[in-house]
């Protein structure tokens, strides 16, 4: 048996997805939510083999879903389900990945589901894998700022406002996010995390610091002409020596 689990804000859509697989017998449904931060724990605990996926839902998108299931090295085999999203439709023609368009046409349904079982067969998904993280990829490079980071915290997932935060920190395999009265630790690189920035707000001033300048106080000289930042937190952030030139984007 295919084990699915269907996304979707919309009632309706979900209720046409399991509608369309029941005409099914070798899939069976696990399970069925309506937004993204419900999917990520879904999946966790449910362990889906493919995933029915929303591109636009309030809150974390299909898209930001499927990136954070790709930082975890959890991504199943997705579907996802638009509508007519076209930048998505051309990444996944690109990367030879399937979707579904509203209304879904049970044709087109019955060969997303042929592809599912010719992907579940293969014992190496290595190749699939690499397609799908590609497009992921693709879409980090062209989507707009985001609004907010998602952070895993053991079995919950927090939302961060990017306004909230006053600077950010590389520190091994994490970026540690400092707010004004909590930090969050969120498993990936200082660059990946940056790209997703404002950079009209974010400014990196260090290979491992990246500050919220409008949360900057001051700039004080520090040791060997070096400068600080001071945060409005008091938090004290150094500006390395190849980035000094961005003193005068935050002093001028």
């Amino acid at each position: 048996m295919i084990r699915s689990l269907i996304v979707d804000d919309e009632p309706l859509v979900r209720e046409r997805l399991r509608t369309l697989l029941a005409g099914h017998a070798d899939v069976e449904v696990v399970g069925e939510v309506g937004d993204g931060a419900s999917a990520l724990e879904a999946v966790r605990t449910l362990a889906p083999d493919v995933v029915f996926l929303d591109i636009q839902m309030p809150g974390l998108s299909g898209l930001e879903v499927a990136e954070v299931w790709r930082s975890e090295d959890a991504l199943p085999i997705i579907i996802f389900v638009t509508a007519f999203d076209q930048f998505a439709v051309e990444a996944f023609r690109l990367h030879a990945l399937d979707y579904l368009t509203k209304p879904i046409d049970p044709e087109r349904f019955s060969e997303s589901l042929d592809r599912v079982r010719e992907l579940t067969g293969r014992t190496n998904r290595d190749e699939v894998d690499q397609r799908i993280r590609a497009m992921l990829a693709m879409h980090e490079r062209r989507q707009a700022v985001r609004n907010h980071l998602v952070v895993r915290e053991r079995d919950r997932y927090v939302l961060v406002p990017t306004a909230g935060i006053h600077c950010l920190e590389a520190t091994g395999n994490y970026v540690r996010i400092q707010c004004e009265r909590a930090s969050h630790l969120l498993r990936s690189t200082l660059s990946a995390v940056e790209a997703k920035l404002d950079p009209q707000r974010f400014l990196r001033i260090h290979r491992s610091w990246i500050v919220n300048l409008e949360q900057v106080r001051e700039a004080q000289p520090w040791t060997k002409g070096g400068w600080i930042l001071v945060t409005r937190t008091g938090a004290k952030i150094p500006v390395g020596q190849q980035y000094h030139d961005v003193l005068s984007r935050i002093l001028r």
